[in-house]
């Protein structure tokens, strides 16, 4: 897949899965998507439109979604438990900074209600992010815990069920 194609991708994901998708990134996006060579017969108009037609941006965004054939989720859900697991592997592989992957993980965890399943990976995150120099226990251990808690959950079923 390209670049381009995976960008749009994304950004489908994102939307559906009720993340700020902004007109300014679909349009750059289906613009990149022209400049390598992606055919789709609504993608240059998409490229081409002005931020400010939300309405059309959005219709001609769904359309080039299904003429490039891209899989979506079955639903936002879906989508959420998806982008959970891509940014545990980020923060697993070291490919964005902890405090930044927490972040988004304690987002996705609040838009899926609060699973069961992250319970104990809520509370390290919570621990960490409330870590002072004068605790006992070290922020390093902090981290690795809530690096632990990721690994298992990602080596588990996908999504996770309580256990």
């Amino acid at each position: 897949m390209s670049s381009a194609r995976s960008a749009l991708a994304a950004l489908a994901v994102d939307r559906l899965a009720g993340l700020d998708v902004t007109a300014a990134e679909v349009v750059a996006a289906a613009a990149r998507a022209l400049d390598e060579g992606i055919d789709a017969p609504s993608l240059a108009r998409l490229a081409g439109l002005d931020h400010r037609d939300q309405q059309l941006l959005v219709e001609l965004f769904v359309q080039v979604v299904a003429e490039l054939g891209i899989e979506l989720p079955a639903d936002a859900t879906a989508a959420q438990w998806q982008l959970l697991g891509e940014h545990l592997g980020e923060m697993v592989r070291g490919d964005v900074p902890l405090a930044e992957a927490a972040k988004t993980v304690k987002a996705l965890d609040g838009r899926l209600g609060r699973p069961t399943a992250l319970v104990e990976l809520r509370q390290w995150l919570a621990m960490l992010a409330t870590w002072i120099p004068t605790d006992v226990t070290p922020i390093s251990y902090c981290e690795e815990q809530v690096l632990q808690q990721a690994r298992a959950m990602l080596a588990g079923p996908w999504p996770p069920v309580a256990r």
